[in-house]
């Protein structure tokens, strides 16, 4: 799993990933998902080059959405792949966060 990340306007933190949200690439964003967490309240998660996504990933994924909606905040997951969606809509996780297929309406929903 890589992770890149880019400041975009109106406070937004766009986090690239690229592979798979199994155990390891799980291990390799979980630390800097709860830095984010804490200090950001607009992020937008990338998913278009994410290629699986393990019950461990999810569990990241939670965390973080959860406690940045503790402090107002919002997360938009981008392009996520149909087995993503299944998998997020499975787990509730597309009850937490938003889901969108193309950055125009994911920055909306991050306004």
């Amino acid at each position: 799993m890589q992770m890149a990340q880019e400041e975009l306007a109106g406070d937004v933190l766009k986090v690239t990933l690229d592979g798979a949200l199994d155990i390891a690439g799980s291990a390799v964003i979980d630390m800097p998902f709860a830095v984010i967490a804490g200090a950001r309240r607009k992020l937008l998660l990338d998913f278009t080059r994410v290629d699986f996504l393990a019950s461990i990933g999810v569990r990241v994924l939670v965390k973080t959405a959860q406690t940045i909606a503790r402090r107002g905040g919002t997360v938009v997951i981008l392009n996520p792949s149909e087995n993503a969606r299944k998998v997020l809509a499975s787990t509730g996780l597309d009850t937490i966060v938003t889901l969108t297929d193309n950055e125009v309406d994911a920055l909306a929903a991050l306004a």
